[in-house]
């Protein structure tokens, strides 16, 4: 755990560091272990009273257009099922090049999805979007206290005098709350060997979302785009079992569907690459204002002061070493990326803070980001982290970033990238000066 103890001398902060289990003791950052509480293990139980997951009225970027998406107070008609999903993409700041298809059939709407009917996915910070030609579309916004709320609808057409009813999803949940993901409302990446008709032969990683799962157990039942450098990868493959053995058999994009379904013929490496990071990211943002309200309604005084000091020092820890990309899988030099639409799109967006940002610059070269620092501290299931652990986070982070000196955890970080991250986070994060 990192705990920190604060000293004023002369206006200067310093940190204790104790690094007893190596034999070497310094200054910078006090290193103990504790063990973890039957708190910080459980699952959650989202549909538990003190969540009122159903009960509250959600405050995810989709509820902000879903009651005039209804009532047709938005030009939302048109012929085409393409032209709406742009239409609809454009009213939530969700670029068309964030596109990924996948043709595993590892969603609500499976009976629709196959090698030849890709179903679409398309993102943002805080809320996702999917569509599978001929189906309907399904939307997941994030809602800072609830998590994911999904919502499934039909696509209106001319015949319409109304737009469709847009339902708030139970079904959804039984993915996207199951305990492969500790139980938590959040978000699903699987990874999986899609046999010819995309049902699923074997599985990867189904509890593990996040940038440190490595490349080649990641796209699985994906398509890549473009340069794909992670061969060994079930990207743009099928199964077929043959002998008590798996046989690999490709299936490119575009071999077995047509690109006009979809607004653009691109399912490019940068967006899964930002889609893994922030799915991981979110994730553990909800997992721990779960865990936090469950914590701090169910034990007596006594013992939940102890356990809650315990469950922040773990889970700011973790939460802190992930948000720096401290185990970050690194990408094969001279991969070569492409779709540089989508890159601009990505850098110039707007956060939810207000303001574009450095901590959105792409790297690509040896590492996802240029500096460091998740983009993903400006998205709503960071901003809606319980105010005593976004504190907490927060004081480290601005201790490590401060720091000249090299720090064992974060010893990757060189001073200029964490001078930079600190200059960033300075001038875009509210309060963080002040911190």
């Amino acid at each position: 755990m990192i705990y920190l103890t604060y000293y004023k001398n002369q206006l200067q902060l310093k940190i204790h560091i104790n690094y007893r289990l190596i034999g070497i003791t310094s200054i910078i950052l006090f290193l103990t272990l504790h063990s973890t509480t039957d708190a910080d293990e459980s699952k959650v139980h989202f549909l538990d009273p003190i969540h009122q997951y159903d009960e509250i009225e959600p405050n995810d970027p989709f509820s902000k257009i879903k009651k005039k998406l209804e009532k047709s107070e938005m030009n939302s008609f048109s012929k085409s099922p393409n032209k709406y999903l742009a239409f609809l993409l454009k009213e939530l700041s969700i670029s068309i090049h964030s596109q990924l298809l996948v043709f595993s059939t590892t969603s609500l709407q499976l009976s629709k999805i196959s090698p030849q009917n890709p179903r679409a996915i398309y993102f943002s910070d805080d809320v996702y979007v999917g569509y599978v030609p001929g189906g309907q579309i399904e939307v997941i916004g994030i809602d800072p206290q609830l998590g994911a709320i999904p919502y499934i609808f039909n696509i209106p057409t001319n015949k319409d005098s109304e737009h469709p009813l847009i339902h708030r999803s139970s079904r959804c949940m039984n993915c996207h709350a199951s305990q492969d993901i500790g139980g938590i409302p959040g978000l699903l990446i699987s990874s999986v060997v899609p046999g010819p008709g995309g049902g699923t032969i074997d599985r990867f990683r189904k509890d593990l979302t996040g940038h440190e799962i490595q490349f080649n157990d990641r796209f699985g039942g994906w398509h890549i785009t473009g340069h794909n450098p992670f061969t060994q990868s079930w990207a743009n493959h099928s199964g077929v079992m043959e002998n008590g053995q798996i046989k690999r058999i490709k299936n490119p994009p575009g071999a077995k569907f047509k690109w006009d379904k979809y607004i653009t013929n691109s399912s490019n490496l940068i967006a899964h690459l930002l889609l893994e990071h922030q799915v991981g990211f979110t994730n553990r943002c909800i997992e721990i204002n779960y865990k936090f309200r469950e914590l701090t309604n169910k034990q007596n005084l006594t013992s939940k002061n102890i356990s809650l000091s315990n469950f922040l020092e773990k889970n700011s820890d973790e939460l802190l070493s992930y948000l720096l990309f401290k185990n970050e899988a690194k990408l094969p030099p001279d991969t070569k990326f492409g779709n540089p639409t989508f890159i601009s799109d990505f850098e110039t967006k707007q956060t939810a803070l207000g303001v574009s940002n450095g901590l959105r610059k792409l790297n690509l070269k040896n590492r996802l980001l240029e500096n460091r620092c998740s983009y993903m501290i400006c998205s709503n299931s960071f901003l809606g982290l319980p105010e005593q652990f976004k504190n907490l986070l927060l004081r480290k982070l601005k201790i490590i970033l401060e720091s000249k000196n090299e720090i064992n955890l974060f010893s990757y970080l060189s001073n200029p990238e964490k001078e930079n991250i600190l200059r960033i986070l300075s001038r875009s994060f509210y309060g963080f000066s002040n911190i």
